[in-house]
């Protein structure tokens, strides 16, 4: 019986060393609000994205058309969450530009407000990282016309660009990532 018990406790673990394992990528969710919004929508914790998917970076010129890949032209909402790998310590600027409005949070700070209605327009801000993984968080708004974003960093010996692909992360997903 305790051999029983030892077997499970191993395959439990090794079941939560799998959801724990970091991968390439963002996890991408949009949400097509359906009405005009100023700023960001409320959306319920428990409602379904309309597209679900991993995106390799966040880096969408303005586009009347659809956006990135999606049927979304206006009222929406999209969201990509994961990790960011910090190359070295130091102080790090980070950008958002986006027609509407974009926010930046890393390790559960916001670090860039860049809300409101708005064509491409880009606003900045600064946080002190260590090098690792911390949790990245980007969502931005749609209304109409246009749409675009773009996430940029620069740091002391890393000059701006936007966020490249291998600095991206996110937990695996027994959904996405098949």
């Amino acid at each position: 019986m305790k051999q029983l018990f030892v077997a499970l406790a191993l395959m439990a673990g090794l079941g939560a060393g799998f959801q724990d394992e970091k991968v390439p990528g963002l996890i991408a969710e949009f949400y097509s609000i359906g009405e005009g919004m100023e700023d960001f929508p409320t959306v319920d914790p428990e409602r379904k994205p309309t597209l679900r998917r991993l995106d390799k970076q966040v880096n969408y010129e303005s586009t009347p058309q659809a956006f990135a890949g999606t049927t979304l032209t206006d009222h929406f909402y999209a969201r990509w969450t994961g990790f960011l790998k910090v190359p070295k310590d130091g102080k790090y600027t980070f950008f958002t530009e986006s027609d509407d409005g974009s926010r930046l949070w890393i390790d559960d700070k916001q670090v860039v407000d860049n809300g409101g209605l708005h064509a491409m327009e880009e606003k900045s801000g600064e946080i002190e990282l260590k090098a690792g993984d911390v949790p990245i968080k980007i969502d931005v708004f749609e209304n109409e016309g246009e749409a675009g974003c773009k996430v940029s960093w620069e740091a002391d010996g890393l000059p701006k660009e936007v966020i490249p692909e291998k600095a991206f992360l996110h937990r695996k997903d027994k959904d996405l990532d098949k």
